[in-house]
């Protein structure tokens, strides 16, 4: 579950997970030519660093003691997942997944930043087990991200809810989700939090958790926006400035 600073490829621009390549590309240098891979030639986990058994990027032995917590507590919801996921979402996301285990987050455990989602999304980490990746929310986030200047993969992000409601239509949460949610990020401890929607709000709000709120990805994407303009990068600044505040710059 653990990755490796150290595993990972600087290829112009970007870091790259080998093994999340089927083949690898004969030219990438940029972030837009990373997400402009095709998934059937390069693998459908190309463009992020994660994969279901490669969750948790760790640099020093400090991440390494968070990572291994995270560790238990997601075995802990995989041997009991209707402790902490309702079952009409538990089933749903059994029957959607193209992965093995369930979802649960991904990201920098040492970013001291957590980005918390309302729910998987079907096309996206419901079907690939990896947060805010490949469906339009996913992806408008990452370019986002990228164009302030920050890699999407060395942010922590994770759900509220666990599993892909059905038909993405998410009825809400109880304390089974925020229980699940508050023991995450106690390991976590971030210096930033950002509620990316209104059931993220909500609930890190019932935690007593301060947080920054971000409209979600969603909200752009129904009105047509799949690709970053002002008003979401004006708003996702917030986030570019926090990882300045706590690493002395962007990397």
């Amino acid at each position: 579950m653990l990755l490796r600073f150290e595993s990972l490829k600087r290829i112009g621009e970007v870091y790259i997970n080998p093994k999340n390549f089927k083949t690898m590309p004969l030219f990438l240098k940029t972030w837009r030519d990373l997400l402009s891979l095709d998934e059937k030639t390069y693998g459908v986990y190309a463009k992020t660093l994660y994969n279901p058994k490669e969750r948790f990027l760790v640099k020093d032995e400090k991440d390494e003691k968070k990572a291994y917590e995270l560790v238990k507590l997601y075995h802990e919801f995989l041997r009991s997942p209707l402790r902490f996921c309702s079952r009409e979402n538990y089933e749903y996301q059994m029957k959607i997944k193209a992965f093995e285990g369930l979802p649960f987050a991904n990201g920098w455990v040492g970013s001291k930043i957590a980005l918390i989602d309302e729910a998987p999304g079907r096309k996206g980490c419901g079907l690939t087990g990896i947060c805010f990746y490949r469906d339009a929310s996913g992806m408008l986030l990452r370019k986002t991200l990228f164009s302030l200047g920050i890699n999407p993969d060395f942010v922590y992000i994770t759900n509220v809810v666990k599993c892909n409601p059905p038909e993405n239509k998410l009825k809400g949460f109880g304390e089974k989700e925020l229980g699940l949610l508050g023991r995450e990020l106690d390991i976590l401890k971030p210096k930033a939090i950002f509620a990316v929607g209104r059931t993220a709000q909500k609930a890190l709000k019932k935690l007593g958790l301060d947080a920054i709120y971000l409209k979600h990805p969603a909200w752009y994407v129904r009105r047509g926006i799949k690709e970053p303009n002002e008003d979401i990068l004006e708003e996702y600044e917030e986030i570019r400035k926090a990882f300045v505040s706590i690493h002395g710059g962007v990397f």
